[in-house]
């Protein structure tokens, strides 16, 4: 969905009045309460869009900061220090982890926020004062406010493994939350996404943004895994496969893809720029309005649509550009001319996250992939930069450490950019049509995955291969690997390892890896083999890592003593 444009924020004072004859007296003109707010499907609808709002701003777009992107990587990629500075975040100090952390403190109070305001649309839902159109109609608003429930919970669950379940609306501070075992929630998860899967709409019925019964179906695949039914993973998954209105690009599309450089001033290009994979994530063409069959669910940017972002520096812009990839507009050349940043393909980013070797070099040479695979060709990953200050004579030329002044500075030159998370315009382009402003602050505005058919397949391939089926797993994995142009795989290589390391070629930046990780209990080891800092320092992490600290200020508060802290910490 675009985002509603109204939007239900709780209990709401929408206006007031000051009497001429009593400066303190106020004379509400309109006031919002659930009794008169939830009355109706518009009300419900506008409930709903809060929601999406929050998960959109939270995981994506909140602030001007990396730090929206705490859940994405740890192991393909991190914060990185800049000119020398270790700006390394507390919070990914995994050695010394506690209950004090601001990031689980951050994520735990986020995810039961999404649940309160679940709770509250699927409870007033019942209210008699609500005029539905049909009982259809009610379950269909359930149902999403369901789905969107077990999506929190699956954080939840795989993150932090007990929590307590919270079902109904909160009225009033309560002090005796309970936690329940990591089975426990994931059962929840289970019975929310069944409901969801009868009475959402199908993917063709909702809007851009918005989830269907596809993606219900999708996330309860993941669920099965969890909860060890791999038969019924897979039959999920293969009812998202199978579902005539879902299907991988496989063929060019979109408004560019007939793009060529002509004109852009770059390196001197003039061919037919890119590929099918390039495609899936330029800009008008992530929903299915713009011929993308693979998208289930995703968030909205597009400055030109309703629901998408601002042109600001601040509205809900998506910062990922900004923030991945090297710091290299401040470089020099060897005169002390400054690289001006002008070309469409290096974004603006200011150095704060930084690719792993693992996600930059290692999953590549898989199978001698490394010039075959797609997903690494120099349309989807940037590894070399050029001088774009015309006041140069390095003008158009290739950086190296002989044209660079600041050798000190040479990493910023050497770190790859996914050119998935870059606008492929010119910064400076867009123009907001009300407030006149200009997009050139190094965001971008397009939309962004959350779920995407190719991630489907390879859940139905961990599900397999969990069950023993490895000729069905090595199938699917295939299907993602074909159409990338990468080496097939043989059943004798499929094992947890091989997964993770595909979803990491197909879906930087698209899967929550940390949840990922946390979820097949590989957390611990993928940071003593690949995450820098815990490398270079040497760290022996605990297993205790795969479960993240429930936070102190949480225990505390839940007075009763209800709550369990998870072992280690």
């Amino acid at each position: 969905m675009k985002l509603i444009k109204q939007l239900f924020i709780g209990l709401v004072l929408a206006g007031s009045m000051t009497s001429c004859y009593d400066l303190l007296t106020e004379v509400p003109k309109d006031f919002l309460t659930p009794e008169n707010s939830y009355t109706d499907r518009k009300g419900f609808e506008a409930a709903l869009a809060n929601i999406y709002l929050s998960i959109r701003n939270d995981f994506y777009a909140n602030t001007d900061s990396w730090q929206n992107y705490d859940l994405m990587g740890v192991d393909v990629d991190l914060n990185s220090p800049r000119s020398g500075t270790d700006t390394y975040p507390e919070y990914f100090y995994w050695n010394t982890l506690n209950a004090d952390n601001g990031f689980a403190k951050k994520w735990w109070q986020r995810l039961y926020g999404y649940i309160y305001s679940c709770n509250v649309i699927i409870n007033r839902a019942e209210s008699s004062l609500v005029k539905w159109n049909s009982e259809e109609e009610k379950n269909a608003i359930v149902g999403e406010a369901k789905f969107l429930r077990a999506f929190a919970y699956r954080f939840l669950a795989n993150m932090w493994g007990n929590a307590p379940v919270v079902l109904e609306e909160t009225t009033s501070p309560q002090f005796n939350y309970k936690s329940v075992s990591q089975e426990e929630i994931y059962r929840q998860c289970k019975e929310d996404l069944l409901f969801a899967i009868q009475w959402m709409p199908e993917i063709d019925s909702q809007k851009g943004g918005r989830a269907s019964n596809v993606a219900a179906r999708h996330l309860l695949s993941e669920i099965l895994i969890c909860m060890k039914d791999y038969n019924g993973a897979v039959e999920q998954a293969t009812d998202v496969i199978n579902n005539p209105s879902m299907s991988l690009m496989t063929e060019r599309f979109g408004k560019l893809k007939d793009f060529t450089f002509e004109g852009y001033d770059y390196q001197g290009e003039k061919e037919r720029w890119g590929d099918v994979y390039w495609d899936l994530f330029r800009e008008n063409n992530f929903n299915r309005i713009d011929g993308n069959k693979e998208c289930i669910w995703n968030v909205q940017f597009d400055v030109e649509l309703e629901g998408g972002g601002n042109v600001g520096v601040s509205g809900g812009n998506f910062t990922m550009e900004r923030w991945i990839g090297t710091n290299w507009w401040n470089l020099k050349d060897t005169d002390g001319n400054p690289n001006w940043l002008k070309d469409i393909l290096s974004g603006r980013p200011v150095d704060q996250i930084s690719i792993t070797n693992y996600a930059a070099n290692q999953i590549w040479q898989y199978k001698g992939d490394w010039d075959r695979d797609m997903r690494n060709s120099k349309y989807n990953m940037r590894r070399e930069y050029y001088w774009t200050n015309p006041n140069s004579r390095f003008y158009g030329q290739l950086m190296t450490e002989e044209t660079l002044g600041n050798k000190e500075d040479l990493f910023r030159v050497t770190q790859p950019i996914f050119i998935k998370v870059v606008t492929a315009r010119h910064h400076g382009q867009f123009k907001d049509a009300t407030s006149g402003e200009t997009h050139d602050n190094g965001r971008i505005y397009k939309d962004w995955y959350i779920m995407r058919l190719a991630e489907t397949y390879l859940l139905r391939a961990e599900a397999n291969m969990l069950a023993g089926k490895l000729d069905a797993a090595a199938a699917d994995i295939n299907v993602v690997r074909n159409r990338a142009n990468a080496t097939p795989v043989a059943a004798s290589d499929v094992n947890q390892d091989l997964i993770l390391d595909e979803r990491a070629r197909e879906l930087y930046m698209e899967d929550f890896r940390l949840n990922t990780l946390m979820r097949m209990n590989k957390l611990t080891e993928y940071l003593m083999k690949y995450n820098p800092k815990v490398v270079q320092g040497g760290y022996q992490l605990g297993n205790h890592l795969n479960k993240l600290p429930v936070p102190n200020s949480e225990i505390e508060a839940n007075k009763e003593g209800g709550l369990i802290q998870n072992e280690g910490y």
